[in-house]
């Protein structure tokens, strides 16, 4: 049923983000294929367990999420931890936000005090949230997200 919901608010937002030209080769289709990769990733995790340090199928965590997020879908290696993942990455403003953007976030239940997610467009992060929700998609605008931004990154090139 999860799935099925997620599927209807992909048609209805017209899947993650919105197409840009890509800056590697120029062309359209390089964000298509990542889209779809992003897509598919995201259909595959949605609604899986929280483990704090987990990182298999049976669990995850947040940061453990992100960091398979960017191996699987952007072939780039992220650090273990959200606040190593933070110092990997540049800080970037709310408004320039791209698909693929690190959004951290302090935490009062994390033992580290982090959380982190990506950002998937249209103020919206796809995370591992806590061991009642598991792996979902939020939004930025959520109050109790809103309030515990401690702000987004771009993975450095």
């Amino acid at each position: 049923m999860k799935q099925l919901l997620l599927i209807i608010a992909f048609i209805l937002l017209g899947g993650v983000g919105q197409a840009q030209t890509s800056k590697a080769t120029g062309g359209i289709e390089d964000v298509f294929t990542t889209d779809t990769i992003l897509n598919n990733f995201m259909l595959h995790w949605i609604g899986k367990p929280y483990k704090l340090g987990g990182r298999t199928e049976k669990g995850i965590d947040c940061s453990q999420l992100t960091k398979r997020a960017y191996k699987d879908v952007y072939n780039k290696e992220l650090e273990n931890v959200a606040y190593k993942q933070w110092n990997q990455t540049q800080r970037v403003k709310r408004d320039s936000l791209q698909i693929g953007d690190l959004v951290f976030f302090r935490s009062r239940v994390s033992p580290s005090g982090w959380h982190c997610g990506l950002y998937i467009g249209n103020t919206m992060f796809f995370h591992a949230s806590n061991r009642f929700e598991g792996v979902k998609v939020s939004s930025l605008e959520e109050p109790r997200y809103k309030k515990a931004i401690r702000g987004f990154g771009r993975l450095k090139l």
